[in-house]
Parts: structure tokens; C-alpha cells; sequence
């Protein structure tokens, strides 16, 4: 994401320079206008932009949405003959909405990007903590000097976290700090301000190092991972209960009561109220959206981090053959393909008049889109998705088959006796067969027990991306050479602390399955289910009207037929076909939406994820909502009086 920023910031310089008139004095005004915040933001993201560039981008994004605003004002003027007498003021208050709340969206989150990426990038950072931790409490237990210890951790983390620390050792290389002590205090200090339980937990690792007895020593460093471990737990459970009103208020604004009102859109003329597709369109489609998604934004910014879902190269075996763009091209053909017998039927007559009694020739279009991300997610993602869920199975699996070798090892075996044995213990896991290939370059390659693991070839842990398993072999690996009863101990100890990270990770996840549930199923069965009845509803609404002839009610508010294209969108009489298309459209926005709520308050602000969740949810919302549309509409529509 940032360098997409970077290149729309290189593009809006390069393009829209003239918004700003002279670049030179915009760019000192700029550089004066911008507050300390958004410079530490900018320093701290890494961006290679300048603040100017950020306004000007702003400035730029701005003016294209108030472009795209205005030729749609354009056209749905042309609907109403640009006549402002048929065009109606909720039509025009419509507009102006729209109108103004596009530039103004895109003027605040492109502003304001670098400050929500800093924050962002420090609230994954938090989620690093109970990893980071354990690392350098892990190697304390084993070698109980600060300084190596804070270089093992960021040697073995490649998290946001661990880039820190990597940074905080570079400092002290240099002499930016006098002593390790004064850099640990800098890093609290720098943290405590988003982690009140690290910054005391690292205070706590400081003075264990300086405990004169083992025991102690050891006490103090499991008293500062309890710390952290209880912090996490507890800002996570504070959050999950601070949810229910946010999830309410989606629930009933975004889903109930907007599909619900739908059935009473053919009765508004009734009481007055005419509304047109227009109407329809620009509050379902885009402004209830729009007020959804910064919503949803605002609460996702509240969560707090927990733990981070291991990141997978693009060089990856099992993902290296994905080629995105060729997904991206197939899926785009396939939907083009399935959405262009929409069109056909649509404007078509005859073709029109044959189908509109089976169902709404618009739902091609629906499919469409369904088949284009559908195809998309799952063929681009899904192999990621594979691969992380290996290492998390893997993960699962580690702690206990620590158990066997660090008590074989704590016999006084030696490290391939140990490995055979957990190998013979674990078969049929994959851990089972790390170990029994460790145990393989060990006997028969004759390697060192580094390079058992290690290899770049031949090594078993080479295609295992788990920061965690391959840091705990390198302790392991550093361990044996010191002493092999302590770093038997050691792997025991271990293999505690990390049941301690997975029961602390399962309750988190426990605590938000109910509510991630609810939202996802929300958004793939119960939302399409709710507008398909609803459609249904109103068409049985729609037909009762007509019969009764209230006033001209037959060229009013029913879902009547289509006079002319310009009179069906811009008028009262609203198409079955076009009105089941809008309210298509706000089902497939709410998956969208929904799916990342759902995503971000149970993984967080992760891609392969949401895309691949996104992939199995919109094709199903789409099929059940076509099918319950068919099916409520033949039905209401045959219990209608004749």
C-alpha cells in the first residue's frame, strides 16, 4: 500500500502540478502547514514522499471524484430532461450529497493516509509483542545477556516490531545510546505510549538480567511474558465488548432497515413520497455505502493488536507459479462473459418480454461481478491461504513435539537420537517429517546441525516460513553447542511458553468467533436473504396498488413496465429488472463491507485473508440472493389478486 501511495503521489506531482500554482511557494507553504504528527507519520512509514506531494495528491483526488460527481449530476440531469421542476428537490438534495461527500472523502483519506498508515503500522507493530518477547525472554533463559539477547530477537523477527529493534541495535552500534540500558529505556519510552504492558515488561527483562540467582532470574522473566500475555488478553477482551454497539448499529442501519424500507418504496406515493430509481440508486449505492465504510474504518482504526498471521514470500514453492495478472485477466473475461446476456435481455423487447416472468435479466450482471471476484480471490489468494494454514497447523503441532526432543535431549542423546525419536513419536504430522529429515541430514548427509535445519538446499526447515518454529531452532541450535542438559531444559521451557502464546491466541479467537460469525453470515446468507424476500414484497405491493388505480397510482410508485429507459430510471415507474440490479448492487456492497468488518476485528488489517474470505462469500451472497429473488417474486407474484 505504501508504494501505491508513492506512485499516485510521483503522478499527481508530475500531472496536477497546476492545482497548486507555483510548485515552489505551495511547496514551502506546505511544508510549514503540516503539523509534527504528520512528519513523525511520514518518517515513520517510510514513505518517500514529501508533504506537499501528500497535499497535492489530496488536492488531485479531489478534484477527480468532484469530476466523476459531476458527470453524474450530468447524467442523471439527462434522465430528468434537465428539467429541475421533474427532477424534484430530493433528487437535488440527493445530489448535492453525493456531490459534495465525494471530494470531501477523497480530499480527508488521501490527507490524512500517512497518519492512519503510521497508526496502523504501529497497531500490527503491538501485535508483534507477545512474539518479540518471548524471543528475547527464550534466550535470556538460556544466555542471560541483555544485549544478545535483544540482537537474537531482532535477528529472528521479521515483524514490524523486530525491524524496530533492529534499528534500536543499530543505534547502539553507533553510539546513539551510551549503554543497552539507556536503549532499552528509549524503546519503552517510544512504545509505552501505545503499550503500557510492554514498556513495564521490558523494565522487568532489564532487572531479571541483573538477578544474581537462576531462580530468580527466571521468575522475573516469566513474570514479564505473564505481563504482556495478561495486557494482550485484556485490551483485546475490552475491545471485543466495546463491539456490540458498533455490530448493532451496522446491523440495523446497514442491513434491517434499509432492505426493509425497500418494500414500502411502491406505497411511498401514497403518503406523497416519489421516489425513483434515482432516488434508490444514489442513497443505496453510494451514500449509505460511503457512510458505512468510513464507519466501519473509524472502528477497525480502535482495535488493538494481537498476534500477526506469518507473512508468505512471493518466492514461496507453493505459491511461486501464481501468476495474479493472468487471474486477474480470466476472471475479468469469464464476468464480462456471464454479465453480456444482461444486456441482450434488458434492452431487447422481445427478449425482454419472454423473460421477465422467469426472472430479472439483470442478475446476469450480478453474476458477473460475482464470477470476476469469486475467480479472482480464489485463484490468486488461495494458495497463500494454504500455505498459512500449514504453518499454523505446523504451529500447533511445535510446542508439543518440543516436549520429545528436549526431553531426549535433557538424557544426555544426542541431537539426531532425539530427532529419530520425535520422528517415530510425531509420524503422520508435518512436524513428523521435519524432524525425521533433520534426523536424515544429521545420519546421512553428515551436516552440522545448523545446517540440518538451515540449509539453504537441503536444509528441513528451508520452505518453513514460521518466525516462530525457526527461532526456537536457532536457540535450540545455540543452545546444544553451550551445554546440551541446559538447552534441554531450555527446549522444555520453551515449548511452555509457547502453549502459553496458542491458549492466549485460541481465547482471543474464541472471544471474537460468535461476533465474526454473525457478521460473516450476515453478510453471505441472511442480508441476500432478507432483500430477495423483500423483493418479493414489493412486487406484491407494486401489484395490489395498480389494481386499486389510486389516483393514477398505475403510473406511480408500482413496479410497472418500462415506458422508455429515460422515463423508467427518472420517474416513479421503476423496471423490475433495474430496480433488482440496485438493489444487487447495495447486497454486494455489504459483502464487501461486512466480510472486512468480520475480517478486521478477527485478523486484522490482512490482505490474503480478506480476499480470500471475499472470494468464497460474494459468489455465495449472489447465488442465494438470486435464487430467493426468483422464488419470493414468483411466489408474492402469483398470490397477488388476479
Amino acid at each position: 500500500m505504501t508504494a501505491w501511495f508513492e506512485r499516485l503521489c510521483d503522478m499527481a506531482t508530475t500531472r496536477f502540478a497546476w492545482l497548486a500554482g507555483d510548485l515552489d511557494t505551495f511547496e514551502s507553504r506546505a511544508r510549514g502547514a503540516v503539523s509534527d504528527e504528520f512528519v513523525e507519520a511520514l518518517a515513520f512509514t517510510g514513505m518517500d514522499v514529501e508533504p506537499y506531494q501528500v497535499m497535492l495528491c489530496s488536492y488531485a483526488g479531489a478534484f477527480l471524484a468532484a469530476l466523476a460527481a459531476l458527470l453524474l449530476d450530468i447524467g442523471v440531469f439527462a434522465m430528468y430532461g434537465f428539467s429541475l421542476d421533474a427532477m424534484g428537490g430530493l433528487t437535488l438534495v440527493l445530489l448535492v450529497a453525493v456531490t459534495l461527500g465525494l471530494p470531501l472523502a477523497a480530499l480527508h483519506l488521501l490527507s490524512e493516509y500517512p497518519k492512519s498508515r503510521a497508526r496502523r503500522m504501529k497497531v500490527h507493530s503491538l501485535g508483534d509483542i507477545p512474539e518479540v518477547l518471548s524471543y528475547i525472554v527464550m534466550y535470556l533463559k538460556l544466555v542471560p545477556t541483555m544485549e544478545d539477547g535483544l540482537r537474537f530477537a531482532a535477528r529472528e523477527s521479521s515483524t514490524s516490531l523486530g525491524r524496530d529493534l533492529r534499528k534500536l541495535m543499530w543505534d547502539l552500534e553507533i553510539r546513539v545510546h551510551a549503554s543497552v540500558d539507556d536503549a532499552v529505556t528509549t524503546f519503552a519510552d517510544r512504545w509505552g505510549a501505545w503499550s503500557d504492558h510492554l514498556k513495564r515488561a521490558l523494565h522487568l527483562v532489564r532487572s531479571a538480567v541483573r538477578e544474581r540467582s537462576e531462580d530468580a532470574r527466571v521468575m522475573t522473566l516469566n513474570r514479564s511474558l505473564d505481563l504482556v500475555m495478561e495486557g494482550t488478553r485484556r485490551s483485546m477482551t475490552s475491545f471485543a465488548q466495546r463491539l456490540h454497539q458498533p455490530t448493532l448499529v451496522i446491523y440495523s442501519i446497514g442491513v434491517m432497515i434499509p432492505l426493509a424500507l425497500i418494500a414500502m418504496m411502491p406505497a411511498a406515493s401514497l403518503v406523497g413520497l416519489h421516489l425513483s430509481l434515482v432516488h434508490i440508486f444514489l442513497l443505496y449505492d453510494i451514500l449509505l455505502p460511503m457512510a458505512l465504510f468510513v464507519y466501519i474504518r473509524r472502528v477497525l482504526l480502535s482495535r488493538p493488536a494481537t498476534f500477526n498471521p506469518a507473512s508468505i514470500p512471493d518466492d514461496h514453492p507453493d505459491v511461486a507459479d501464481v501468476d495474479r495478472r493472468m487471474w486477474l485477466t480470466v476472471a475479468a473475461v469469464a464476468g464480462l462473459a456471464i454479465a453480456l446476456p444482461a444486456i441482450l435481455f434488458s434492452f431487447t423487447p422481445a427478449m425482454q418480454g419472454w423473460l421477465k416472468e422467469v426472472f430479472p435479466a439483470t442478475l446476469f450482471l450480478l453474476w458477473g461481478v460475482a464470477a470476476f471476484v469469486g475467480l479472482y480471490c480464489l485463484g490468486a489468494y488461495r494458495p497463500y491461504k494454504k500455505v498459512r494454514d500449514d504453518i499454523r497447523m505446523m504451529e500447533q503441532e511445535f510446542a508439543d513435539s518440543l516436549y520429545v526432543v528436549g526431553k531426549r535431549i535433557t538424557e544426555g542423546r544426542p541431537a539426531e537420537d532425539a530427532f529419530q525419536h520425535a520422528a517415530r513419536t510425531l509420524e503422520g504430522s508435518e512436524m513428523g517429517s521435519i524432524f525425521a529429515r533433520t534426523a536424515f541430514n544429521l545420519t546421512g548427509m553428515r551436516t552440522s546441525l545448523h545446517d540440518a535445519f538451515f540449509d539453504a538446499e537441503h536444509g528441513s526447515l528451508r520452505n518453513v516460513h514460521s518466525d516462530r518454529i525457526r527461532a526456537v531452532m536457532r536457540l535450540f541450535v545455540e543452545g546444544v553447542q553451550k551445554s546440551h542438559a541446559a538447552a534441554g531444559n531450555a527446549i522444555v521451557n520453551i515449548a511452555e511458553h509457547l502453549k502459553e502464546l496458542q491458549d492466549v491466541e485460541g481465547g482471543i479467537r474464541r472471544s471474537l468467533g460468535t461476533l465474526t460469525s454473525t457478521l460473516r453470515s450476515t453478510a453471505t446468507v441472511f442480508a441476500p436473504l432478507i432483500a430477495g424476500v423483500t423483493l418479493g414484497i414489493t412486487r406484491l405491493i407494486s401489484i395490489v396498488l395498480e389494481g386499486m388505480n389510486l389516483g393514477g397510482m398505475s403510473d406511480g410508485g408500482a413496479l410497472g413496465g418500462l415506458p422508455g429507459l429515460s422515463a423508467g430510471i427518472g420517474s416513479d415507474v421503476v423496471h423490475p429488472n433495474f430496480f433488482v440490479l440496485v438493489v444487487g448492487i447495495y447486497v454486494i456492497e455489504l459483502v464487501f463491507l461486512l466480510i472486512r468488518f468480520a475480517n478486521g476485528i478477527d485478523e486484522g488489517d490482512d490482505r490474503v485473508e480478506y480476499m480470500y474470505r471475499l472470494g468464497v462469500a460474494l459468489p455465495v451472497a449472489v447465488a442465494f440472493f438470486s435464487l430467493v429473488t426468483v422464488m419470493a417474486m414468483a411466489l408474492f407474484g402469483a398470490l397477488a389478486p388476479g
